[in-house]
């Protein structure tokens, strides 16, 4: 049996699934945007917090339960050697035991807390008020040990639409801003630290530029090689298996799984 469908229930038909279509674009493009109000204002209000309390700073010595950030108020056995907290974090950490440090690149809109999760992937679509946000956290690899030695320390970031989180990264792509906008500020705490960028490229997922764990000076050393040869630019700055390293890695649209990674050589305070 033939069943005759008119031109006018077609029409209806694709109105009806266009409208739906439409809706759900709205849909989840007002939910972006909302997200990307709530991280912005809650970002602004933290940097309120954190740059008073680096104005207020008194550095002194307390006991810190690394993992789970809570200050205790002891004093430090000087037998046992603990590192000194870091006093402008003492508000921070009361918003989120997580927080272990703040990054910052001046001339960049980069300049946020760092979180570290028991992994790598709630960070991604958790504030730093661990609320659901499409904007996530910058956050440090779980692997990381603050306080500990970290040959490679990790930190990761979406390369957001709005030019948020770490989407300033893929302006190292400029030669111009790798030269001039080449100091990282990267506080812990533990203690602050600068460090000097010598590396930033373009790669896939299958290189393994978030190494952790190296089996001697001469495997880093290859990887230190390794990573520096595949920069976009040349840089003077030298590194080897006695120096510490800060890599950034976010998003990067240039091909399927690409990221943008930029590592940088931590200057000794002396």
């Amino acid at each position: 049996m033939r069943v005759n469908i008119s031109e006018k229930t077609i029409r209806t038909s694709m109105l009806v699934a266009g409208a739906i279509v439409l809706s759900f674009a709205l849909y989840k493009i007002g939910a972006y945007e909302k997200d990307s109000y709530v991280s912005k204002k809650t970002y602004a209000d933290l940097r309120d917090v954190y740059y008073e309390q680096s104005l207020d700073r008194v550095a002194y010595p307390s006991a810190l339960n690394a993992k789970a950030g809570a200050l205790t108020g002891l004093p430090t056995p000087v037998h046992k050697a603990k590192p000194e907290f870091n006093a402008k974090f003492s508000d921070l950490v009361k918003v989120n035991e997580d927080i272990v440090g703040w990054v910052k690149i001046e001339g960049t809109r980069i300049d946020y807390p760092v979180a570290q999760g028991e992994d790598n992937e709630f960070y991604l679509n958790n504030d730093i008020n661990r609320k659901s946000n499409v904007a996530g956290s910058i956050f440090m690899d779980y692997r990381n040990e603050l306080g500990g030695e970290n040959r490679n320390v990790i930190l990761y970031g979406h390369d957001m639409k709005n030019k948020t989180m770490f989407a300033d990264l893929v302006s190292y792509e400029s030669r111009w801003n790798f030269e001039n906008k080449a100091t990282i500020e990267f506080d812990t705490l533990y203690g602050d630290g600068k460090w000097v960028i010598f590396s930033a490229y373009t790669t896939d997922i299958s290189f393994d530029y978030l190494r952790t764990d190296f089996q001697s000076d001469e495997d880093y050393q290859l990887f230190l090689d390794t990573i520096k040869a595949k920069s976009l630019h040349r840089s003077d700055v030298q590194v080897s298996a006695k120096d510490s390293i800060l890599t950034l890695s976010t998003c990067s649209s240039a091909y399927k799984d690409a990221r943008f990674v930029v590592h940088a050589k931590r200057l000794d305070p002396n």
